[in-house]
């Protein structure tokens, strides 16, 4: 039986840990700035602004500062900067994690077209997260030190574990309702719009993702094996779970912005609708009585499901919605 306080096999694994982060933070270093393209073309506005960027923007930059503070953690041979170093490699992380988290909640809700009960399940599931998070932050205080192999860890590990294995679950909550709304729509048939494919593909995909990537890291803290261990996945899972969310959603946002479709005219007041993508394209201007409205709804196929529930919605909605107001779908 191995002892794994041993401090030999600490030491070894402390190495693994070493070599393990080192390329998952060089894999995201690739990867954002492999991508930068996609900033930059909305910065020349050559794509369409949606204000989710300033999520999914955040979402990268608190995930590059994460990466930059744990690759000065991995190197340090002194524990002075430790405690700087730990509580910028945690907030970042946390603050990384929730902005993906929040990129999901908010494809859940457009998903199931605003529906109120829904978006509270969605939201109180990011706020517990979240609350969770926060948690995880305030116990990395003053709690480093130098470990075998030459970078800084905190003496507590296992004081984050609630929040690791909460945000495991939060994720795959999110993600099965947002599997849930796509299969009322029929996305999963062969059928379905290219949209509600592109969503449903994501979705399976993010899934598995999130319990791949999540499962291990969330067993190896509940082990409590010794400190390298406990949180040897991590940071590749945060990294992960980055990378998934922003690239969806640059996906979709690729994918909607080239594909703008029209809903026919209705004879009620002789209104005519223009429909767009959701994250991608822009929210067009829609004549409504002499009165112009921005609509923004996430379907291009007008005879799938989705565009028959969402056409219906946007009726009822636009019915009712005060006319000194735009009015747009999430």
């Amino acid at each position: 039986m191995v002892n794994f306080r041993d401090p030999a096999v600490v030491a070894k694994d402390s190495f693994a840990l070493l070599k393990l982060w080192h390329v998952v933070d060089g894999l995201f270093l690739w990867e954002f700035i492999t991508t930068l393209d996609f900033e930059w073309s909305i910065i020349q506005r050559r794509r369409s602004y949606r204000w989710t960027i300033w999520i999914y923007s955040f979402s990268r930059v608190t995930t590059l500062t994460a990466v930059i503070a744990n690759l000065v953690v991995l190197n340090l041979n002194t524990s002075v900067s430790c405690t700087f170093s730990m509580i910028l490699v945690s907030v970042s992380a946390y603050l990384a994690l929730a902005a993906a988290s929040l990129l999901l909640v908010i494809r859940v809700i457009a998903i199931w077209n605003r529906n109120k009960v829904v978006a509270v399940i969605a939201i109180t599931i990011w706020t517990i997260n979240s609350a969770f998070f926060i948690q995880g932050i305030s116990q990395v205080r003053y709690t480093t030190k130098v470990f075998p192999g030459g970078y800084c860890t905190t003496l507590n590990v296992q004081a984050s574990k609630a929040a690791i294995v909460v945000s495991f679950v939060a994720d795959l909550l999110l993600l099965i309702i947002m599997l849930v709304g796509l299969f009322r729509l029929d996305c999963h048939r062969n059928g379905a719009s290219a949209t509600g494919r592109i969503l449903w593909n994501q979705g399976v995909i993010w899934l598995l993702l999130a319990i791949v990537a999540g499962v291990v890291p969330t067993v190896f803290a509940c082990l409590d094996l010794n400190e390298p261990l406990s949180s040897i996945f991590r940071i590749p899972w945060i990294i992960a779970m980055s990378i998934a969310a922003t690239r969806m959603y640059r996906a979709l946002n690729v994918a909607l912005s080239s594909d703008i479709a029209h809903v026919p005219s209705h004879s009620n007041g002789g209104r005519t609708i223009t429909v767009s993508g959701i994250w991608g394209s822009p929210a067009v201007p829609v004549s409504l009585n002499g009165i112009k409205v921005d609509v923004d709804v996430h379907t291009v196929d007008n005879h799938s499901p989705t565009s028959q529930a969402i056409r219906h919605s946007l009726d009822s909605n636009m019915d009712n919605q005060p006319q000194d107001k735009p009015h747009e779908l999430v």
